[in-house]
């Protein structure tokens, strides 16, 4: 899989998708109570880090497909990269095939933390300071629209692929 063989309708899909979780965000640090009261946009902000992060594991499995295999495959192999390996597996990969920057793999797992937290917490309400929400919520975007870059901006395809450039 080459991104450049990515549909226009799909890349305009994942931008869609990237934008409007950034706007949800934005809404919710703008709307967020200033005495600090998480309460004000929590039943907001928990649907929001999980689907960010579904975001992120998504993408991951495709940066996969078009960096690190670029050839055909089968539905079986994507469903592997998609469903059969873990998360971390993928960064790793992506870090070890010189796709995934460090700094943006220390960023996703930061990020991870948050969500973990949100996700499989138990009767723990999330601090907006304490946990740093909004720098982790930022850095989570960040790595959106990197790997938005990896897929659309052709440049920065080139530089990944002749191994001048990471996520």
């Amino acid at each position: 899989m080459d991104p450049y063989c990515e549909s226009a309708e799909n890349l305009d899909r994942l931008r869609l998708k990237i934008g409007h979780l950034e706007e949800e965000w934005q809404e919710i640090y703008e709307n967020w109570d200033d005495r600090e009261n998480i309460r004000s946009v929590e039943e907001d902000i928990i649907p929001l880090i999980i689907s960010t992060h579904a975001a992120i594991e998504d993408l991951t499995a495709h940066l996969i497909l078009a960096f690190v295999v670029k050839d055909s495959f089968s539905e079986r192999a994507f469903e592997y990269f998609y469903s059969g390996m873990s998360q971390s597996h993928r960064e790793r990969l992506l870090v070890n095939c010189e796709i995934l920057s460090n700094q943006t793999q220390g960023r996703i797992s930061n990020f991870k933390g948050l969500r973990n937290d949100v996700a499989h917490g138990t009767f723990m309400q999330i601090g907006w300071h304490r946990d740093d929400v909004p720098k982790k919520m930022n850095d989570a975007f960040e790595v959106l629209n990197k790997f938005e870059r990896a897929f659309t901006d052709r440049e920065f395809i080139e530089e990944i692929y002749q191994g001048n450039n990471k996520i």
